[in-house]
C-alpha cells in the first residue's frame, strides 16, 4: 500500500466517527484484554480493498473516508450497488462458515480501515452475549432497510427512482451553499446509471429533463440540487424524506 497523505486515527477510542457508529459501539476501543486483533491501513483512491470471489479474512470497518461496492452480474457486467463512509462495516460476509467477499471494494477518496481477525471477535462474541445479541439486531436493521429500499426500486419508475437517488445521496454527501445542495460525491454517469438500475442513455436524458425543470445543475460531475421539494414530490416521498 502507498504511504497515507492524510492523518489516521492510531486508536478506536479517539475515532471522531465512533459514537456515531453502530457496528464501532459494538467493539472495544482497545484490543486488550479482549484478545482482538485489528489492523489498520491507509488507501489512496482507486486502489482496491478487496475483490469480489476472494475470501475474507474478517470485518472491514471504514474508519475515515469513502468507498465504493461493486458486483458482477450474470453477463460479467460491473453494478455499483453501494457508497460507504465513515464509520460504516464494509460488509457482513464474515460471519459465514466459509466466508467469501460478493462484491468488490474500491477507495474513492484517501481512505483508512481497519480489519478486525475474524477469529479472534468471533471469540470476543462467544464470551460477550450481551453484544451478540446486539450485533444481531444491528445487522437485522440493515438487512431491513436494503429489503425495503429494494423494495422501492423494483415497484417505481425511472424518474422517480432516480430523484430518490439524488435526495439520498444530497442527505449522505450534500452541502448548503447560495446554488443549492451540492453533491460532493464526483460520480461517473455509468455511476449513476447503475445506481438507479437504467441504462446511461436514460440516464442522460433524465438529468437534462431534471435541468430543463431547473430541479438540478450539472457540471461535469459535480450535481446541486437546486429545487428539493419539487424533487421531493417525484419522488413520492414525505417532505422530511
Amino acid at each position: 500500500m502507498k504511504a497515507p497523505t492524510s492523518p489516521t486515527i492510531p486508536e478506536c477510542g479517539v475515532c471522531p466517527n465512533r459514537e456515531s457508529s453502530d457496528i464501532c459501539q459494538l467493539v472495544p476501543s482497545v484490543e486488550e484484554p479482549f484478545g482482538l486483533i485489528k489492523r489498520r491501513a491507509m488507501y489512496q483512491a482507486g486502489q482496491f480493498v478487496f475483490y469480489e470471489g476472494h475470501v475474507a479474512l474478517g470485518l472491514y470497518i471504514l474508519c475515515q473516508g469513502r468507498v465504493k461496492l461493486t458486483r458482477l452480474n450474470r453477463k460479467g457486467q460491473q453494478r455499483l450497488v453501494d457508497i460507504l463512509d465513515s464509520g460504516q462495516l464494509l460488509e457482513k460476509q464474515a460471519f459465514q462458515e466459509q466466508p467469501v467477499h460478493q462484491v468488490t471494494c474500491e477507495v474513492l477518496e484517501p481512505s483508512q480501515i481497519c480489519l478486525l481477525d475474524r477469529t479472534s471477535f468471533l471469540a470476543f462474541l462467544e464470551d460477550h452475549g450481551a453484544l451478540a445479541v446486539k450485533l444481531v439486531q444491528v445487522l437485522s436493521k440493515e438487512m431491513t432497510a436494503v429489503l425495503n429500499a429494494a423494495d422501492q426500486f423494483a415497484f417505481t419508475p425511472a424518474r422517480e427512482r432516480l430523484a430518490r437517488l439524488l435526495l439520498e445521496l444530497s442527505d449522505r454527501f450534500g452541502k448548503h451553499d447560495d446554488a443549492g445542495i451540492r453533491i460532493t460525491l464526483k460520480l461517473k454517469r455509468e455511476d449513476l446509471a447503475q445506481m438507479t438500475a437504467v441504462t446511461v442513455e436514460t440516464l442522460v436524458r433524465l438529468l437534462r429533463d431534471f435541468q430543463e425543470d431547473h430541479l438540478i445543475t450539472v457540471h461535469g460531475r459535480e450535481l446541486t440540487i437546486m429545487n428539493a421539494d419539487r424533487l421531493t414530490k417525484i419522488a413520492g416521498m414525505s417532505p422530511s424524506h
